[in-house]
């Protein structure tokens, strides 16, 4: 299979994953003291038409997922969207939508997501941050929500290309 078309599979494949993972699950006993609750409405706002809050309570740990997204009305040529996702003072990205079809009039909604294991004695604040371009901001802010995710023991996993290891140095020839 072409790379191109397995990376586009294994991307297409990530929102399915994610959804068949959803859902808490027995915290492992290294976390004993902490709980992995559930994120309600209650525990989220508006700040305004660019910022909504949730916060997750002391003495958590687990996996979530991070939901969030912004809507506008285009309001002429070039209008733009983009969207943040910040958990306490750590940034999980921020994104603006890949190749945009022209975007001109109307309303259009922008969503992005994002994975996160935490373990946190106090209160973690988690921001969706909104702004656009040539467009209104939907008065409502952005949408935020966070679900609790099952446990799967792994605390990190990273991709990298290991550097190639050098030529062999030549060795000297014996004269005789």
């Amino acid at each position: 299979m072409p790379a191109r078309i397995l990376a586009a599979t294994l991307v297409l494949a990530i929102p399915t994953v994610l959804a068949a993972q959803t859902g808490a699950g027995a915290l492992p006993r290294a976390f004993a003291g902490y709980s992995q609750p559930a994120i309600t409405a209650s525990m989220c706002g508006r700040v305004n038409a660019g910022e909504s809050q949730c916060v997750i309570p002391a003495m958590t740990a687990g996996r979530y997922l991070i939901e969030a997204a912004g809507t506008s009305t285009a309001q002429g040529a070039d209008a733009r969207q983009g969207l943040e996702i910040v958990i306490g003072d750590t940034s999980c990205g921020i994104a603006r939508p890949a190749n945009p079809a022209p975007w001109t009039s109307g309303p259009r909604t922008f969503r992005i997501d994002c994975e996160v294991t935490l373990i946190a004695d106090s209160p973690i604040t988690v921001r969706a941050i909104y702004g656009d371009v040539h467009a209104v901001k939907d008065p409502k802010g952005p949408s935020l929500s966070i679900l609790p995710m099952a446990w799967q023991g792994v605390l990190g996993a990273r991709m990298f290309a290991p550097a190639p290891a050098p030529a062999p140095a030549a060795q000297p020839t014996e004269k005789k």
